[in-house]
């Protein structure tokens, strides 16, 4: 995962996402967030204003890793306002070496629920990681086996115990307090 702000730069990076594009966290904070992919810059911007219009992009894109190997990752990008600051978290669900290579993400295991600070039940924080992947709620709800109520409840009270006010939020604190794995 990685939140990038308002002018398109990469503020922060997890260790996860730095392996993957296999880059420093200091050759990529701060850089252009686009970089690397490869789409041509109208598709670029007409993508990252639908972000910042309705504040949720999903997509697929081919980008380059360091080593020049390319990659076809599919992301969810979500985004927020944190005070006074707009970030986007944009989260890779999959990615592959490109064409049709074998899937180099793994399904990310829960936290354990007896974490010092943790505020939510396991059943609250699965359902936050599969907010983070970018699944809907009725989508969630069929994966559970419960109905949509139940997972709107589940990202209520999540939401009410981390005191975050959208889904974009949640997913964000969720993940930078190690409540989930990335």
């Amino acid at each position: 995962m990685a939140l990038v702000g308002h002018d398109r730069s990469y503020v922060e990076i997890n260790a996860a996402m730095l392996e993957l594009r296999e880059f420093t966290r200091d050759e990529v904070l701060g850089t252009y967030a686009g970089r690397g992919a490869r789409v041509d810059r109208a598709t670029s911007d007409a993508e990252w204003t639908t972000l910042v219009d309705t504040g949720e992009l999903y997509g697929e894109r081919v980008v380059e890793q360091a080593n020049g190997t390319l990659l076809s990752v599919t992301y969810a990008a979500h985004a927020t306002a944190l005070g006074d600051r707009w970030l986007a978290l944009v989260v890779a669900l999959s990615a592959r070496s490109h064409p049709g290579g074998r899937e180099l993400i793994g399904a990310a295991r829960l936290a354990s629920s007896n974490g010092p600070g943790s505020k939510l039940t396991r059943r609250e924080r699965e359902v936050v990681r599969l907010v983070a992947l970018g699944s809907g709620t009725r989508s969630i709800a069929e994966d559970l086996g419960v109905s949509p109520e139940t997972i709107r409840t589940h990202v209520r009270n999540s939401m009410a115990k981390t005191d975050a006010h959208t889904r974009a939020e949640l997913v964000a604190q969720v993940l930078a307090d190690g409540l989930i794995e990335h």
